[in-house]
């Protein structure tokens, strides 16, 4: 999985990260604090080897973005 562009985004209080893969798909995260949004736009922009799931509309958590610990490690 390439990325192919990574976005900062603000809508309204909120902030989140739209990252765009070559293979064409796109994927938004969420982030509560423009903190949070830089710091995991800086890691998507190093071309981690996978991305976090994207929260479905009807899950989300306290923040509205997956938490640092699951985006930040990888997969077992």
């Amino acid at each position: 999985m390439e990325i192919a562009r990574v976005a900062l985004r603000r809508r309204g209080k909120n902030w989140g990260v739209e990252v765009t893969l070559k293979e064409g798909g796109v994927r938004r995260y969420r982030y509560g604090s423009e903190a949070q949004a830089r710091y995991f736009a800086a890691v998507f922009e190093l071309g981690p080897r996978w991305l976090p799931p994207v929260p479905s509309r009807g899950r989300r958590s306290r923040a509205g973005a997956p938490s640092a610990g699951r985006a930040a490690s990888g997969p077992g």
